[in-house]
């Protein structure tokens, strides 16, 4: 009923499953004789049909029928092409701006839909229009204990710029209507390797298997390790390793929260930013790196297919890669299946309610 607005379902305390419905489904033509706008003309399966019901509240499913001069099926029909319309509109809206915008990250828990608005020499502008994770609460908190933070965890990403920095302070912000704006001190970008003087490593094929030659385990150097690189980088999930428990990536926990909604690839994309751009302090070589060395910009990530080998997900990578350019290659990344424990060395550096899986 145009004007009515009022609800007519909802939850209700009897139980998860239960719902309370105060709604009626009405009919716009009667089903029967004498009964308010009733069109003999009309087939049985088309009084019955969806297309002569209309949804409305319990007061006015009975004005309707009480004032058939006022409400013709004419009037109904409109308000009822005229309500879906509307409700479509709002859905291609918001459909709009969740595909305009793009994840935003300020280290590794606060998550928004937002965009870059302004870059001025060290400082990045950033609008937030909706947490995803996290709210404004960890925001303030993370700000709070920025200085006490670990260096790895001191940073601001961009999925639509496929890029991130380090950030040399905490985050300061300001409310502006329902968003939040947020004024990032950023470091500068930190150096990438020309892939084309990457180090040496194994050799391994997309099962993941060494390449043996000749009885010697084969090695790959300068563009030619890149896949490789990209591979471990992201196949090691955050926590994994003893040695290392802050190195490696979230990708498995995504995919086990994530896979099957749109917000996935968006996820992984963030992920991979992180890798490309935010160097790690490798305690054991006093030295800071990049993970994924050589990435200068995330342009692209998608699965490929929904389909896995074991514990193996294909992505394809679009890439802007130092010395190169932009590179596309398809890449298995493990994924482990079923829930996987970390190394108990690792709870002490992430927490003892942390678990990857």
């Amino acid at each position: 009923m145009t004007g009515c607005g009022a609800l007519t379902t909802g939850p209700s305390a009897e139980g998860d499953d239960k719902v309370i419905n105060v709604g009626v489904a009405a009919h716009i033509h009667a089903a029967a004789p004498g009964g308010r706008r009733y069109d003999a003309s009309m087939t049985s399966e088309q009084r019955t049909s969806i297309k002569n019901g209309i949804w409305l509240c319990s007061t006015h499913s009975v004005e309707i029928d009480r004032d058939e001069a006022t409400y013709t099926s004419n009037l109904l029909l409109r308000m009822k092409l005229d309500h879906e319309r509307s409700c479509a509109e709002q859905l291609n809206a918001i459909s709009g701006a969740f595909y305009k915008q793009d994840f935003v990250a300020i280290g590794p828990y606060v998550v928004g839909i937002g965009e870059l608005t302004a870059v001025e020499e060290n400082q990045w502008t950033i609008r937030i229009n909706q947490f995803v994770e996290g709210n404004l609460r960890s925001l303030i908190t993370y700000g709070e204990n920025f200085s006490s933070s670990d260096r790895d965890d001191r940073f601001v990403l961009v999925n639509s710029l496929g890029d991130g920095r380090r950030l040399s302070r905490g985050p300061t912000w300001r409310k502006d209507g329902t968003s939040v704006v947020l004024i990032c001190e950023v470091e500068p970008s930190f150096p990438r390797t020309d892939a084309t003087r990457l180090g040496t490593t194994l050799a391994t094929n997309d099962a993941n298997d060494i390449f043996v030659v000749d009885g010697n385990m084969a090695i790959v150097s300068g563009l030619d390790a890149l896949p490789q690189r990209i591979k471990e980088g992201l196949s090691m999930m955050r926590g994994e390793s003893p040695f290392h428990p802050r190195a490696g990536s979230r990708i498995k926990e995504y995919y086990d929260a994530f896979v099957d909604t749109p917000w996935f690839q968006r996820w992984v994309k963030m992920e991979v930013i992180r890798l490309a751009s935010i160097p790690y302090q490798d305690e054991a070589l006093r030295t800071e790196y990049t993970p994924l060395r050589s990435v200068l910009h995330v342009d692209d990530v998608r699965q490929v297919g929904t389909e896995r080998a074991g514990n193996w997900v294909t992505f394809r990578f679009l890439l802007t890669i130092s010395g190169i350019g932009q590179w596309e290659r398809e890449i298995p990344i493990c994924i482990p299946q079923g829930k996987v424990q970390l190394q108990p060395e690792a709870w002490s550096h992430l927490g003892s309610d942390l678990t990857n899986g």
